[in-house]
């Protein structure tokens, strides 16, 4: 697996974040994070393409040893079907033990929703110090009606992760974390995206809106509604 070095620069189109997602997410692997986070936060988006991307470097990094899970039976089933060609074991969150098997030397979690928090939780427990994954989780999906108990529980288990890669657009600008790079906010110019701040920890919508108003005069924390807008932006 290629190693990533501190000249990372924003992707300008979708196979290139695919790509980076997959190489930070091994290289904080590599480095001792056991529960990692990636996390490609584009409204349009298929998870599906991805996660055969990332199950195509599961393969080549621990041969049959892993575990692909999906919170949802119609997306399991389908990956049944579709990666043939991978030959890797696919389980459903709620198998539970089952898709934790002993043999096995890493996890693979897709898109997993605030439904699943506590089983997915369990999940990772039954891991115990082996990589554990979770792409494009959506564990906000729910927020209308979750009590304040299992949003508390849900930010304590997230907590637990290391954001190997993130990347959300904004209405004049970019959040994009690639590992072991910083937290990094971009600005949309006349001339091209440029990066407005680097920071430690994940900034908030707040955060973000603060350093918007600060440093250019407007504010920008909502999502760019289309992906290919947001590529065109940085394709400047």
């Amino acid at each position: 697996m290629s190693q990533l070095t501190e000249s990372i620069l924003l992707p300008n189109n979708l196979e290139d974040a695919t790509e980076q997602a997959i190489a930070a997410t091994h290289q904080a692997i590599a480095s001792g994070a056991t529960r990692v986070l990636a996390d490609l936060r584009f409204p349009e988006l298929k998870a599906m393409p991805i996660a055969y991307e990332f199950a195509a470097s599961f393969n080549q990094q621990y041969g049959e040893a892993w575990q692909a899970i999906f919170s949802d039976a119609g997306a399991a089933a389908l990956a049944k079907r579709k990666w043939v060609d991978l030959n890797v074991s696919v389980r459903g969150v709620n198998e539970g033990r089952r898709a934790i098997r002993e043999e096995d030397r890493a996890f693979l979690l897709i898109e997993p929703t605030s439904i699943e928090v506590e089983q997915v939780e369990k999940l990772v427990q039954l891991a115990g110090d082996r990589p554990f994954v979770m792409l494009n989780p959506r564990l906000e999906n729910s927020e209308v009606g979750l009590g304040l108990a299992a949003r508390q529980m849900r930010d304590r288990f997230l907590s637990t992760f290391e954001t190997a890669y993130y990347i959300k657009p904004l209405e004049l600008g970019a959040l994009w974390r690639c590992y072991p790079q910083t937290w990094q906010v971009w600005n949309q110019t006349e001339e091209g995206m440029q990066k407005l701040a680097e920071v430690e920890q994940r900034p908030s919508s707040d955060d973000i809106d603060r350093l918007f108003r600060q440093k250019t005069g407007k504010q920008s924390g909502s999502f760019l509604g289309r992906l290919q807008q947001f590529f065109n932006a940085l394709a400047r």
